[in-house]
């Protein structure tokens, strides 16, 4: 799953200027039905309910919480946000409209009409309450906003201010937020805020005691997005009902499911009709050729906002050596998984950005081939020893664990090719198969060795909420990486002037994350989703997810 999960509505990142994939005609497509009559009967029949096909969820609903996949994309709909953007990642209106001054220090939000699901208006205060939870001295999520230096922010946060000084609500249309200095992302990150009613949860909202909050039950949460959650039962179905208030418009679907199906078994679902779309079906020829020879579904083909990556325990001393690090990484043959799993949808990257991003530069990024041997020349140079077929230091082998669930197709080509490398080296790897939420939870308490995950990213390409020190920024550092170099670098490209000063920061950030290795980026792939051409209103690119036009989708037989 992965990241940057900090703007709901925030999906897009910039188009690049070039093709990012060989033959974009076929890396970035719809691909219409060319025969809806063979659609089945079982999914005709139901008029006023769209069911999505999905991984497991972990059940946390809450969105300053929430950090899964599919608990995010349930959020996405349920609370709607100050800003949002359009399908190249630029900022557009949200739910409200911003102008920002001469001087780039105060965001003056003016809010559109705005009903929360029980039909009580949308006041500028409500978005007070967003802020005030992710500034209070106890909120453990993983929002960060201390990059964005807020007026007042800190002294709420560490001192004894009862309000966040730099974030007012002159009048129930006016939010008006000021920082310290011009910060060249703020639009995104200040424009993610959505609004907590007051009249229903402000009770709950208590400097140092925001607990009820945390724990409020999530069922007909009053929101402000297109539908309200109504009922989850674990490890099968979230359903959602449409809320007539919604600020863009009634939704035409009255009932929304999401429904858990075994993994890669989206195209499966499709074609019987249990379902009417999945966006988790693996983007290879095999599936794109299965999806048109039913002949009722409509597929998107488009590059992910996002990538593929193995993530280690910064706290293991096994893995504190930049040299070990960059040995594991040459042992890792990327070309050969991303050849076997996905073919021509997808490619090796050597940074943790995706190639669509305005921001992506990997000119100074080191490379990675795929080479044993330099992976024992390393592993040598930091003391490691290969003994009668063990590598060992201090007398200890190696031994990494790797974390990873049952059936994924990713890792059930990448745990072989790395039993055999690391095996070659000396290593004792094992893998150890989990649950989805299990993974999860190992990986956010930090009991993990190795695992793979993909991170998905928003238009705001800043990611020093992934890999800043924890506490410094990295409110999604679970990694337990730091390196102070790289925060500093991190503050010095979240305050630059405009894109061009920001970019050529970035570029010098990629190449020191290059060399140190936070973790492993591996690849970028293509989304495949699949979709009952009975669904009309459809619209989705890389940069503008489809949730953000749920409202808009109908269900019309042919």
């Amino acid at each position: 799953m992965k990241k940057k999960i900090l703007a709901l509505a925030l999906t897009g990142a910039m188009i690049a200027s070039v093709p990012v994939y060989a033959g974009a005609e076929k890396t970035d497509t719809t691909i219409k039905a060319e025969d809806p009559s063979k659609n089945p009967e079982v999914a005709l029949e139901r008029k006023d309910t769209l069911i999505e096909g999905i991984d497991d969820f972990a059940g946390v609903f809450n969105p300053l919480w929430a950090q899964s996949k599919e608990d995010m994309e349930t959020n996405y709909i349920m609370v709607s946000t100050l800003g949002s953007t359009d399908d190249k990642g630029e900022p557009i209106d949200g739910t409200a409209s911003l102008k920002i001054s001469d001087d780039g220090k105060t965001y003056t939000y003016t809010l559109k009409d705005d009903k929360y699901s029980d039909g009580t208006p949308v006041k500028a205060a409500d978005y007070i309450n967003f802020f005030k939870v992710i500034a209070d001295p106890k909120y453990d999520g993983f929002i960060e906003y201390t990059n964005e230096k807020i007026v007042g922010w800190e002294d709420y946060n560490k001192g004894d201010a009862t309000e966040i000084k730099g974030i007012t609500a002159p009048d129930d249309k006016t939010l008006v937020i000021q920082i310290e200095e011009p910060m060249a992302t703020a639009v995104y990150s200040l424009s993610s805020a959505w609004p907590i009613s007051s009249e229903k949860y402000g009770s709950l909202i208590k400097k140092g005691d925001i607990d009820g909050f945390k724990n409020v039950d999530m069922h007909d949460f009053v929101g402000n997005g297109s539908y309200i959650l109504k009922t989850w039962k674990e490890k099968e179905s979230i359903t959602l009902e449409k809320n007539k208030n919604y600020f863009m418009g009634e939704p035409k679907i009255e009932k929304f499911i999401k429904k858990v199906i075994p993994t890669d078994s989206g195209a499966e679902a499709l074609k019987t009709g249990e379902i009417d779309l999945c966006s988790v079906i693996t983007c290879n020829e095999d599936n794109v050729e299965t999806l048109k020879a039913d002949g009722f579904v409509d597929i998107r083909i488009q590059p992910t906002l996002g990538y593929g990556y193995v993530a280690m325990n910064h706290k293991l001393p096994m893995f504190q050596d930049p040299k070990v690090r960059q040995a594991l990484f040459y042992a890792i043959d990327r070309q050969g998984l991303v050849e076997s799993v996905y073919g021509d949808y997808a490619q090796v990257i050597d940074i943790p950005q995706a190639k669509v991003s305005w921001v992506f530069n990997d000119e100074k990024a080191k490379k990675y081939e795929y080479d044993i041997k330099k992976s024992e020349e390393l592993l040598k140079e930091a003391g490691w020893e290969k003994k009668d077929g063990k590598l060992e230091k201090d007398g200890k082998q190696m031994k990494i664990i790797f974390t990873a669930m049952k059936g994924n197709p990713v890792t059930d080509n990448l745990i072989p090719q790395m039993v055999d490398a690391y095996g070659q080296l000396g290593i004792d790897f094992q893998a150890e198969y989990v649950d989805w939420p299990t993974l999860q939870k190992k990986t956010q308490d930090g009991k993990f060795d190795m695992f793979f995950m993909a991170w998905g990213l928003t238009a705001n390409p800043d990611c020093s909420l992934t890999y800043a020190t924890a506490g410094k920024g990295g409110g999604q550092n679970r990694l337990n990486y730091s390196n102070e170099k790289l925060d500093q670098m991190f503050l010095d490209a979240a305050h630059a002037k405009d894109k061009e000063e920001y970019k050529k920061t970035y570029a010098e950030i990629y190449a020191l994350m290059s060399e140190d290795l936070p973790d492993f980026p591996i690849y970028e792939r293509c989304d495949l989703i699949g979709y009952n051409c009975r669904v009309q209103g459809f619209s989705c690119t890389p940069y503008d997810g489809w949730y953000n036009h749920l409202y808009q989708m109908s269900l019309e037989n042919k």
